[in-house]
């Protein structure tokens, strides 16, 4: 027995021995294999050309997390400083950014495929509305007719003027949305369909831009007195988001569509731009000025936005100051009630909307003459002569009492 326990023994050993090799060639198998495909997993996901490949991945990146979360202990410390939980995390949060990126540009193209369709028939109906205003506006010039027919007149003109502006700012919407962070490669197909000549003259953004800038210095150099101040400054509005968009994706749109006249277009457009910029800037503070003058309203000089909110608040201030020294007057008081209606109804409410957008006044500039306007009407209240009369009536009613009693 002694003799046949020491290769028995020895057999054992062995396979004890080849059973922890065997684990240890197992674990590192789990750990390269896990390595290789978070890899490759990773790579594609960098290199994933749309949105369905990417949704292929993320079951494949599913999979690789089931297969291996058994193992995970194992792999922590593989991993480590990192763990398998975040690992695995990470992976499947940048496929989901991927995803969602993928998802922006393919709806980018969409509505860029769309837009190029859509740029000639943006050009007939610019062309459309400048011809119903324009038809409008030369009957105006020519009636001779009653007072209403063309009061009529100039609110169907007036009308024309606001369904243009609001389609000239869909169609720097369209352009937004369309071009607005182009991908590199989108970039490049658009220049080299445009250097290949498969983009008509018609189908250019570069030629309807020029075409809505003509169009709005034309209306301002020929405008007249249909307009209103509030037209003015939705004009004025107008004119600053559509600067902003050039600003955004004018540089763009001249590298993909400038062709070899990159620079020329480049020129063209930033030059007519500012035209129209010093165009609606001075047609809308000098409306705005004579509105104010109109209505008695005694305002230092303006012609940007800071000088005119400079104006508003010594206005007020100073009017406050005259209150003061006048409490017991109404004059005061019916001038803070016509300044107060002209703010809360045209500032507030009716030029609202324009004078946020074109920036003539922040909400905080705002909201100061708010507060100054509150302590002027507290000011401006007359006071009434009554409780004081009654005071030195009964002042004088005690003192002869005293002095009655005294003499008693």
């Amino acid at each position: 027995m002694k003799f046949c326990a020491k290769p028995i023994l020895a057999i054992l050993l062995v396979c004890v021995c080849s059973a922890g090799l065997f684990a240890q060639q197992s674990d590192y198998q789990i750990k390269e294999e896990f390595k290789e495909r978070y890899a490759t997993l990773e790579s594609e996901l960098r290199t994933a050309a749309n949105a369905a490949e990417i949704d292929s991945l993320i079951m494949e990146v599913d999979s690789l997390d089931m297969k291996f979360t058994e193992h995970s202990e194992l792999l922590n410390s593989a991993l480590y400083p990192e763990n398998y939980t975040r690992e695995i995390g990470l992976l499947k949060e940048k496929g989901r950014e991927i995803q969602q990126r993928l998802l922006v540009i393919e709806n980018k193209n969409e509505k860029l495929a769309e837009l190029n369709k859509e740029i000639t028939s943006f050009r007939g109906e610019i062309k459309r509305l400048n011809k119903h205003s324009d038809s409008l506006r030369q009957e105006i010039l020519a009636s001779q007719e009653s007072e209403k027919r063309l009061a009529g007149l100039v609110k169907r003109y007036r009308q024309s003027m606001q369904e243009r502006d609001k389609f000239i700012l869909d169609v720097v919407d369209s352009l937004l949305i369309a071009y607005e962070g182009l991908s590199p490669q989108k970039t490049d197909e658009l220049t080299n369909k445009m250097q290949a000549g498969k983009i008509e003259n018609d189908e250019n953004p570069l030629v309807i831009i020029n075409t809505i800038i003509d169009n709005n210095i034309e209306t301002l150099k020929r405008s007249n007195k249909s307009f209103t101040t509030e037209d003015y400054l939705r004009m004025y509005a107008v004119q600053k988001r559509f600067n902003e968009a050039w600003n955004d994706i004018g540089d763009g749109l001249v590298r993909i569509y400038g062709g070899e006249n990159r620079v020329e277009w480049s020129d063209r457009v930033e030059s007519k731009l500012e035209e129209w910029r010093a165009s609606a800037s001075m047609s809308m503070w000098a409306s705005l000025d004579t509105y104010l003058e109109n209505n008695k309203f005694d305002l230092s000089a303006f012609d940007n936005s800071y000088s005119f909110f400079l104006a508003l608040d010594n206005f007020v201030k100073e009017s406050k100051k005259s209150s003061q020294k006048k409490m017991m007057t109404s004059g005061n008081y019916d001038k803070f009630q016509k300044f107060n209606q002209f703010w809360n109804t045209k500032i507030k409410n009716e030029w609202s909307r324009y004078v946020q957008e074109g920036e003539v006044l922040t909400m905080h500039q705002i909201s100061s003459i708010d507060s100054e306007m509150t302590t002027w009407r507290d000011e401006a209240k007359p006071r009434s002569w009554i409780i004081p009369i009654l005071l030195g009536v009964s002042l004088l009613a005690i003192v002869g009492l005293v002095i009655v009693l005294f003499r008693k």
